[in-house]
């Protein structure tokens, strides 16, 4: 389906309008904030106008475009919907309405979030990173829009929303399937555990340091472990040069593996295949279970239960953050459950199927959140090659 679309300036569209509002200290007033990546508005705690101070702040209305002028360029852009009507922002969150006359609003917040409308926002946000790229309000006019036909306009939202429903349906299912398949592990590994007897880590998984020799023509590959349980990650590649005096020992598939400064925060993992050949630091520590004792499988569900990662915390002494040094001495006390070596391996193996599952549903996951975006630029694909025109005859969605 072919379309005649202007391409206008987003300064015809939108006007500013703001409404500061006089802050009392006897009332409460509730400011919003605006997620990047067009991921919408959410609500910042409900503060007092003696908290408020001195800050000017403005009164937000349903229909209000926002573009939040310190991550306008990082697609910090939404719509006031019902739901903000009468809450506040401050100055960094403008306001403007939108010619709806010309314009249908959703659409033209799904435009400014492709690759081409923030490429646009990006030039009139001049400095560096963060902060410091404020959007110049005075250069908007620069900004160029394709202009469908309204009633095109809205069969393109309406088909991007469709689209975007079905992915949020699918991924609360891939998410209830996940914390299924975590229920099922938990209740299995109880089975046969609550009975088992004990033992110290110390003498069924001891730590094991493999250390480095440094070679000046050699890089060596970093891992990573990242908190709450969520399995390994891998740096960059140092060279003997950049580790200086920096310690690192090699680590192995199979390694039951704990972040001495966040194991208090879950990060502890098993080293996999993929992790083969890479160092950590002093900081990672890698204990091997005894083969024919113990499974790192098991043990690592055991530190994921309640009781488990209480032990680890109690190990872990501290205030927060890196203050909380998981101590080794007091690790090789700590007693785990072990029950037969068969049914540790039962459960090793249930672990590793259903990990391969919940990888499957990661790796799903990643390409639902791909497909809108995709959309959005499927959508508007013939405008972003054609924006320097001023009348364009363009396919849509076809």
């Amino acid at each position: 389906m072919t379309v005649d679309m202007p391409v206008v300036s987003l300064g015809e569209l939108i006007r500013v309008e703001r409404r500061p509002v006089e802050v009392v200290t006897d009332r409460d007033y509730q400011e919003i904030g605006i997620y990047s990546y067009g991921r919408g508005i959410f609500h910042k705690r409900a503060r007092s106008g003696l908290e408020v101070g001195s800050k000017d702040l403005f009164l937000m209305k349903d229909g209000d475009l926002i573009l939040q002028i310190t991550f306008a360029w990082e697609g910090a852009i939404a719509l006031c919907s019902k739901a903000q009507d009468g809450l506040f922002g401050s100055v960094r969150y403008p306001t403007f309405r939108v010619d709806e006359s010309r314009c249908f609003p959703p659409f033209l917040v799904k435009y400014l979030c492709t690759t081409r409308g923030l490429e646009q926002i990006g030039r009139i946000c001049p400095g560096s990173a963060g902060r410091n790229r404020v959007l110049s309000t005075k250069r908007i006019p620069e900004i160029m829009v394709p202009l469908p036909p309204l009633d095109e306009q809205r069969r393109i939202v309406d088909q991007i929303e469709s689209v975007a429903a079905r992915l949020h349906d699918a991924q609360a299912l891939r998410a209830s399937q996940t914390e299924d398949v975590r229920r099922l592990l938990l209740s299995a590994f109880h089975k046969i555990a609550d009975a088992a007897p004990r033992s110290k880590m110390k003498d069924v998984a001891p730590l094991v340091r493999r250390p480095v020799t440094l070679s000046f023509d050699t890089s060596y590959p970093e891992l990573g472990i990242r908190s709450f349980f969520k399995g390994t990650f891998h740096k960059p590649s140092l060279t003997a040069l950049e580790l200086g005096s920096k310690r690192v020992f090699w680590i192995e598939p199979g390694d039951l593996l704990f972040s001495n400064v966040f194991a208090w925060e879950g990060a502890m993992a098993i080293a996999g295949p993929q992790d083969a050949h890479r160092v950590g630091s002093h900081r990672y520590i890698a204990c091997v279970a005894k083969p024919g004792i113990a499974e790192a499988r098991f043990l690592l569900q055991y530190f994921q239960t309640d009781e488990g990662f209480e032990r680890i915390k109690d190990a872990s002494p501290g205030g927060a953050g890196r203050n909380r040094t998981l101590g080794l001495g007091t690790l090789g006390n700590i007693e785990v459950p072990l029950p037969s070596i068969e049914r540790q391996r039962w459960f090793a193996d249930l672990h590793a199927r259903a990990e391969r599952l919940l990888a499957e549903q990661q790796q799903a996951g990643v390409l639902y959140d791909a497909l809108v975006p995709s959309m959005l630029e499927r959508a508007f694909k013939p405008s972003l090659e054609s924006a320097v025109g001023t009348n364009v005859r363009i396919a849509i969605l076809t």
